[in-house]
């Protein structure tokens, strides 16, 4: 798919740089990040509707380092 985005002198100047620092195209580095900013929010709204769940289990941070045997 083709799509054309217009951007501000700023936010192109920073694709250009992280472009530059990583050897890839800018177009790569927009790929990239929208792919990102799409998991993140696919992410969230999982998030989002586990809080909803009334039958939902919500475990403590404590709990976890336990269950990850992070505590000593």
């Amino acid at each position: 798919m083709a799509l054309s985005i217009k951007l501000d002198a700023e936010t192109e100047k920073r694709i250009e740089d992280i472009a530059g620092t990583l050897a890839k195209s800018k177009s790569w580095v927009i790929r990239e990040a929208v792919r990102y900013y799409a998991e993140e929010v696919a992410d969230y709204e999982i998030a989002l509707k586990r809080l909803a769940d009334p039958d939902g289990k919500l475990i403590d941070h404590e709990e976890v380092k336990r269950a990850l045997d992070l505590v000593d």
